[in-house]
């Protein structure tokens, strides 16, 4: 990390000796070098990123970028990734059928491990239900590494006189710490991501 600040300490100070038209990246390059490090905990970061903050509620704003590490705009993504073996979900589709964000993680009963008096195992047992016919609803205690979390249990027959034919497993999907990321090029050419939020501190 350190490698990509002293980067950007360089394409700032770098930016400062270029013509009047180039300048105009200055200010993307002290979001990008802030932004890729503790901007809270860095005075000098606080007046560009004020600054972007402030220009965010303008009409027609425009992510500042960095010409010189061919930095990104922002993008907003709230949520982390789904565990392994789980997929993300949206539950609703909206009324003019458009989908929602993908708030949900789902599985289905042979990839979830459940807990019971300390004990796990996959598949069906131990499921607490509510519901009517061959349709139900459950709840129960999944392991996902090292926490135990609640899930939604989804089950519905075949129809006629089988019982489960599919069963998934719903839980909420984790929310990001920093829901926002900026892609630039490091001091190599390789791509990198930088997650941040804009928290004042």
């Amino acid at each position: 990390m350190l490698k990509f600040l002293f980067l950007g300490a360089a394409v700032v100070a770098g930016s400062m000796f270029l013509p009047s038209e180039s300048r105009a990246s200055e200010w993307g390059c002290q979001v990008l070098l802030c932004l890729s490090g503790d901007w809270q905990g860095t005075p000098s970061c606080h007046p560009p990123i004020y600054r972007l903050i402030a220009a965010m509620d303008n009409p027609g704003f425009h992510w500042p970028t960095c010409p010189q590490a061919n930095s990104s705009r922002a993008r907003y993504e709230p949520y982390e990734n789904c565990p392994a073996g789980w997929t993300a979900f949206a539950p609703v589709a909206s009324e003019h059928g458009g989908h929602l964000a993908q708030s949900m993680c789902r599985a289905p009963a042979s990839n979830v491990q459940q807990v019971r008096n300390g004990q796990m195992w996959t598949g069906n047992g131990g499921l607490r239900w509510s519901g009517h016919g061959d349709n139900g609803i459950g709840t129960a205690t999944v392991q996902i590494g090292d926490k135990t979390v609640q899930a939604r249990v989804q089950t519905a027959s075949s129809g006629g006189h089988g019982f489960a034919a599919t069963t998934y497993y719903e839980i909420a999907r984790p929310r990001r710490a920093k829901p926002y990321y900026i892609e630039y090029n490091d001091a190599n050419g390789a791509r990198q991501r930088s997650w941040f939020d804009l928290n004042r501190p």
